[in-house]
């Protein structure tokens, strides 16, 4: 064979070889999860400024989301605040849950605690004091989501480079509706002989609930006392011998069963009078509870944001003021919080 037949035979094979043989492209491996996206209504509570309760110096700043497991119903995760508060997006580990979500953080709500490691179907929100509780709970408002499923994280393959190697798509959309927690109690004692009232020390009432089932809304059976100071002070009378004291505040507010086991609500108010005497009013106000009840009960199996009014009157004695030379120990009193109010005279 002469060279030339080499240098042909040569390049033939290399053609067969060259045309025998494929190079596969190569492929972008990413790793794809699912997430899901809650729409949250807002306008059942006092974070909508259509509510008579909203405050433009307390806006919503987001939304904190407890995730329990369906099987065992213990939290496995709570995921941070999302300031997304009407729609946020959430991703989590394979399997499903159920959801609670709160307005908020837990650091933004300093007042109110949480018993995280208990169940769902005991999963509370609660006042710190066992006895006396004078620091209120925040405004709270809640909702619950059953049965959020998500499938394990997929990998997928691209013929050309993706934006990035973690891909999440949103799976499912999720409606629900925040309802309010709390319950607003308002105090109003319409007072006569204010003449006489020098000032006031704290006030209490019994019968509010100390918890609330966070998966129910529902509040708890155990109670607790509040301590309110009842110091905004409204004239009634051009002699201003009359007047309304009022206080309002955050509760659990109450359990509907201890109405009808005929559980106290009792009422106490401490009057300083002007010779530095204390005048305390005590009032069963358990039918007004139970007249709130009847009249709102359909609102309160919907979690509706109604305020509590409880009503007192109340007539001081004549006294004198201070002597010279008593002795004694004098109460000490909270100053007055003076509403201005036009009198007809």
């Amino acid at each position: 064979m002469n060279s030339r037949h080499l240098i042909y035979t040569i390049f033939g094979l290399a053609m067969m070889m060259l045309a025998g043989c494929s190079y596969d492209h190569l492929y972008y491996e990413t790793i794809s999860s699912e997430k899901v996206k809650i729409n949250i209504d807002w306008s059942k509570t006092d974070f909508a400024e259509e509510s008579k309760g909203y405050n433009d110096n307390n806006k919503l700043n987001g939304v904190t989301i407890f995730a329990f497991d369906s099987a065992s119903h213990h939290l496995v995760s709570e995921l941070p605040p999302n300031a997304n508060w009407r729609s946020p997006e959430i991703k989590l580990d394979a399997g499903t849950y159920h959801l609670v979500l709160i307005n908020d953080s837990r650091a933004e709500l300093p007042a109110i605690k949480f018993n995280v490691g208990a169940p769902i179907d005991e999963f509370h929100a609660y006042t710190d004091k066992d006895t006396v509780s004078s620091g209120y709970p925040d405004y709270l408002a809640a909702s619950t989501v059953s049965d959020v499923t998500f499938r394990p994280a997929e990998k997928d393959y691209f013929y050309d480079m993706p934006d990035g190697y973690y891909r999440d798509t949103v799976v499912k959309v999720i409606n629900t509706v925040q309802q309010a927690v709390t319950k607003r109690v308002n105090i109003k004692a319409y007072v006569k002989g204010m003449n006489y009232c020098k000032g006031m020390q704290p006030s209490y009432i019994t019968g509010l609930s100390r918890a609330v089932n966070m998966a129910t809304r529902k509040a708890e059976s155990e109670t607790t006392v509040y301590a309110f100071n009842l110091n905004n002070r409204e004239y009634r009378s051009s002699d201003y011998t009359e007047a309304l004291l009022t206080q309002s505040f955050n509760s659990f507010g109450f359990n509907a069963d201890n109405l009808q086991a005929g559980k106290p609500f009792e009422l106490k108010l401490n009057f300083v009078l002007v010779d530095n005497s204390l005048y305390t009013v005590t009032a069963d106000v358990r039918n007004q509870f139970e007249q709130w009840h009847e009249e709102h009960k359909d609102d309160v199996e919907h979690s509706l944001n109604i305020d509590i009014d409880i009503e007192l009157e109340v007539e001081l004695p004549p006294c004198h003021g201070d002597q010279e030379g008593v002795g004694g120990m004098v109460p000490e009193t909270l100053p007055w919080n003076d509403i201005v109010q036009d009198i007809i005279m």
